[in-house]
């Protein structure tokens, strides 16, 4: 894993212990991350445990650039097994899971209402630059 990817995994970790959906996490995710006007993509469709062949569905995670995704909701549903992906991670590290979906539209929602929604964990989020915006800054 890269620094930068490192750091916004733990920078997401004020995050993980939100007792929501997987739905409700991408919404939370994709606002810091538009916020810091970081490139992204959410999806929404499944998640397949390959082994145990347990589906969640609907599930939704984001996908950055070069491959990367943000999933902290898998383990919640499949089990809580090193195997399966958590956090900030490239897919094909995590061979069990197998993740299928289709573009998902996330609202702009006020960081007012994210704090509430959050119980304020969101006011802790706090996202590290890229490497090219720190360039451009």
């Amino acid at each position: 894993m890269s620094d930068w990817h490192d750091e916004l995994e733990l920078a997401l970790l004020p995050l993980e212990d939100l007792r929501v959906d997987s739905v409700y996490m991408t919404f939370v995710i994709s606002n810091a991350l538009s916020e810091r006007g970081i490139f992204h993509q959410c999806r929404i469709g499944y998640a397949e445990d390959r082994l145990s062949r347990m589906t969640t569905v609907p599930h939704c995670w984001v996908e950055l650039e070069q491959g990367w995704c943000i999933d902290l909701r898998l383990r919640q549903w499949l089990g809580d097994e090193d195997d399966l992906p958590h956090g900030v991670f490239q897919p094909s590290d995590y061979p069990r899971a197998r993740y299928h979906g289709t573009a998902l539209l996330v609202p702009r929602l006020d960081v007012g209402d994210l704090k509430v929604m959050t119980n304020d964990a969101y006011s802790k989020v706090k996202l590290p630059w890229s490497a090219g915006q720190a360039a451009a800054a």
